[in-house]
This record gives C-alpha cells, sequence and structure tokens, in this order.
C-alpha cells in the first residue's frame, strides 16, 4: 500500500478531466507542512498532477524527515535554487528572510512553472506570496490563495491594514492599542500582531498581501466550519471570491487504523509512553524557528523537573541540566512525530509555542494546552486558546516578563495536570468537545471534506461527480 493509499483510505470513482496542479508553499514549515499534506489530500483523485516547489534546501529537510511517507507517484517535486537565507538562521534576521522572499524567489518559481510539461492548470500559493498573481495573470492560469494560519489572524490583519491605509494608526504604539475586529471576540493588542518591537515593515507586507486575494480564484484555509464562525462570517462579508474552510491539514491519517508507530524510530519514545499513566505526561515542544535563551531554557527544564509532573520534551540542543532527567522524570529526545504523541493515552498536556499547526494537533487530540508564544502569530493564537476557547493557560502572566521563572512554570504545570482542579476540568471538557467537532469535520462526508470536494468540482466540470473521500 502506498502512502497515498494510507493517507486516503477511500478511494473514489470521479469524473474528472486531465489537471495539473502546481503548488507553491511559502518556505517555512509551518507553511510547507499543511501545503504538503493538501496535496496528499488532492492526490486520489483520478488524472490528477500535482508539482510542489519548493528550494534545494527544504527538499532535503523534508527528505531527510522520517516520519514523513514518500510521496505518491503522481506528486512531483521540483527545486527551485536556494536564493533565500537558510533556514537554519532565518530567525536571527526575519526582515533579511521576508525581503529575500519577496525579491528574490519569484523569478526561479516563474521558471520552474514555464518549464513544467503539461503546463499548469492552476496554481495554489501561499497567501504570503503575493508575486504569484502577476506570475499566474501572464499564464491565464487561475491562483488559489492558501491561508495556513488562523482565521482570526487573517481577519484581524486585514483590519489592521485598513487602518493603516487610512490613516487611522499612530506612528509609535506603546504597546497598549487594542484592534477590536469582532463582536464577542476579544480585543488583540495590535503589539502582539508585530513580528519584532521595534518595526511594521514586515506586518504591512504581510497585511497588504490580502490586495491579491481579490483577483484570486478561491481561498482555502486551515481552519474547520465550526472553530471559528462568527470571524469567517466577516471575512466571507468582505471577499467575494469563494472560501473554503478544508482543514485541519495536519497527517492524521497516518494514524489510521492505529495511532501505534510502525516505524522502529519511534519505539524508545513510544514505549515510554506506553508504560505511564493515562494523561499524566505533559508533552513539551517550542518549535524550531526561534531560539530560546540559555537562561530561559534552564528554567523551564528546572521548573519541569521540579513540577514532579513526567514530561516528554523535543529539544535540539541538549541542555546541561537535562542530564537530571531519567525515564522515572522524563524523557528528553531532538525530535517526535508530534500528532502521535499527543493522541497517545498517557499524554495530558501540551506546553507549545502555539504555532497554529501545533494548536490545530492539540484540538485534533483533545488535549489542553500551557502556552509559551515566541512569534507573530503565536500571541494571537495564545489568546484564541486562552481567552476565547478557554483551553488553556498562559505561561507567562506579563507579557512585559522577560524571563518566566521556574515557580511559575512548576505552578502552572501542576495546575494543568491536576484533574482535582476545577479550571482544568473546565478546560479538558471544552477542549474534547473541540476535538469532536474537529474530528467530524475530517470524516467522510464531514465539513472540510465537502468543502475540498466543493472546491475541485469549482475548478472543474461543474457536471462532474466528486465521490467522498476521507482526509
Amino acid at each position: 500500500m502506498d502512502s497515498g493509499d494510507r493517507l486516503n483510505p477511500i478511494s473514489s470513482s470521479i469524473s474528472y478531466r486531465s489537471s495539473h496542479i502546481v503548488s507553491i508553499p511559502y518556505p517555512g514549515r509551518g507553511h510547507i507542512n499543511p501545503m504538503i499534506n493538501l496535496c496528499r489530500l488532492l492526490s486520489p483523485r483520478i488524472d490528477l498532477t500535482i508539482t510542489i516547489i519548493l528550494t534545494e534546501e527544504w527538499i532535503k529537510l523534508i527528505s531527510s524527515d522520517s516520519s514523513s511517507p514518500n510521496l505518491p507517484d503522481n506528486i512531483k517535486v521540483r527545486s527551485i535554487p536556494n536564493v533565500l537565507p537558510s533556514e537554519r538562521t532565518r530567525g536571527n534576521n526575519y526582515t533579511e528572510f521576508f525581503e529575500a522572499v519577496m525579491s528574490k524567489m519569484a523569478d526561479p518559481v516563474q521558471r520552474v512553472i514555464d518549464e513544467l510539461n503539461p503546463p499548469a492548470d492552476i496554481v495554489v500559493a501561499d497567501a504570503l506570496l503575493p508575486w504569484i498573481v502577476d506570475i499566474c495573470k501572464q499564464r491565464n492560469v487561475p491562483a488559489v490563495s492558501l491561508w495556513t494560519e488562523s482565521a482570526s489572524l487573517f481577519f484581524a490583519l486585514f483590519k489592521f491594514d485598513r487602518l493603516d491605509a487610512a490613516g487611522g494608526l499612530p506612528e509609535d504604539f506603546s504597546g497598549d492599542e487594542t484592534l477590536s475586529y469582532l463582536p464577542n471576540v476579544s480585543s488583540t493588542h495590535i503589539a502582539n500582531l508585530l513580528p519584532n518591537a521595534t518595526t511594521f515593515d514586515i506586518l504591512r507586507a504581510f497585511s497588504r498581501s490580502y490586495y491579491w486575494f481579490h483577483p484570486a480564484h478561491s481561498l482555502l484555509t486551515t481552519s474547520f466550519d465550526k472553530l471559528e464562525i462568527s470571524v469567517m462570517e466577516k471575512i466571507r462579508s468582505e471577499f467575494s471570491i469563494p472560501i473554503y474552510q478544508i482543514g485541519p491539514l495536519i497527517p492524521h491519517n497516518l494514524l489510521s487504523p492505529s495511532p501505534k508507530p510502525t516505524n522502529p524510530d519511534f519505539s524508545p519514545y513510544f514505549s515510554w509512553l506506553d508504560s505511564q499513566p493515562n494523561s499524566s505526561v505533559l508533552y513539551v515542544s517550542l518549535g524550531s524557528f526561534l531560539s530560546i535563551s540559555d537562561h530561559q531554557m534552564e528554567e523551564i527544564a528546572m521548573g519541569l523537573i521540579q513540577s514532579k509532573v513526567k514530561f516528554l520534551w523535543v529539544l535540539r540542543d541538549k541542555l546541561f541540566c537535562v542530564d537530571k532527567v531519567d525515564e522515572d522524570t522524563g524523557f528528553v529526545l531532538p525530535w517526535c512525530d508530534q500528532l502521535r504523541v499527543l493522541s497517545h493515552s498517557s499524554v495530558g498536556g501540551f506546553l507549545t509555542h502555539c504555532g497554529w499547526n501545533s494548536t490545530l494537533e492539540a484540538v485534533y487530540a483533545g488535549v489542553p494546552i500551557i502556552t509559551f508564544p515566541l512569534f507573530w502569530d503565536q500571541k494571537p493564537n495564545s489568546k484564541l486558546i486562552v481567552d476565547d476557547w478557554k483551553i488553556g493557560l498562559r505561561l507567562k502572566e506579563n507579557d512585559d516578563e522577560e524571563t518566566v521563572k521556574r515557580e511559575m512554570i512548576v505552578k502552572k504545570v501542576r495546575k494543568l495536570m491536576d484533574f482535582d482542579d476545577e479550571e482544568s476540568k473546565g478546560m479538558r471538557e471544552r477542549v474534547a468537545g473541540l476535538k469532536e467537532v474537529c474530528q467530524a469535520a475530517l470524516e467522510v462526508g464531514g465539513s472540510s471534506q465537502q468543502n475540498l470536494d466543493e472546491f475541485l468540482q469549482q475548478n472543474n466540470d461543474p457536471k462532474a461527480t466528486v465521490g467522498l473521500q476521507k482526509f
């Protein structure tokens, strides 16, 4: 059985014209992973060819990922040169990286598009690549936008852009200004949308990417129908193009028929998880993009150890203090299959940087969260988790706090993992409800599956019958 069959166990018989979809993700793991998962979902459709365009560096990074099965035969990967700063260093100067994406990536991408045979019938590009519009327009190819972050952030940035264009924003921010953009949803501090503390240049560039959505053929989002209802209503009222919620775009079908892994690389930590009581382990992963100070990492390590709660911690650069961790305390490793870990019965909490994919995986698995946002969309995601959905706790009680001390880490970890604590009980009940809605959206006949089929019909013969497909 190939990887496409495993991801889509129910095959469909589709009246579908031969088509070539070209996908172009923004060069970052949080963007590439959902784009690849979307391509896997599309791959079983009959007579469909898919080409993914990536930098040479990213092709090597993905090829070395032992959790990712081989791509189906009808998905091809084409490379562009490494015209961008390395993925390993982009967090050190994100402004330089972003400017390179805007100025250096378009030319090699369009050269690849021109070389494709058969030519592209449609291009699905990340929403943060606005130059794709001109490329597609010149070739008379429809352009589809994929938004890989929350719908709430999408609309907040849209409103920010409208205020900015109207001159409604001050030149300097104290950090206290808020952006009230939805009824019944708590306001967002504008400072929480900033990619850094000193400039709005990248924020403005991000928000102005919306200008390409109006001529776009359609917009795909990685949210699902019942997660962000009011904000999606607002987005649809502002944009005339079709909008499809097809998420979450996470590799959940790799869990079927059992969440147990078959890869021998997974055996040590899964054996350890198997030996732990139900919902007793805190899973800790703070992402791979941005670095955290050594002092803060030491406080996290000592807080976890002193909490007496067992933990599984993905830590790429080993700290001296983790030598104190043994199997009675926790398990530290450089990488794991995150969705499998979150879905394991022994995992009862998640300490995360609040990347959108990680947030959706926690919702899918029904695991409450301790938030420790670092950058960009992570602060608004933390707000969704804590204030709006009420399925988690903030590790930082004050945004001005430079370092979270180990005593606070002990306090928050123990509270989240205390099944007798009333607040913790409420969070577990609410996240269990979201889990049910999320998994229902991904089932055969679920809203996300139906929305993806509708998207395909829109781009195909309107008389075509798109069979039900389990994501």
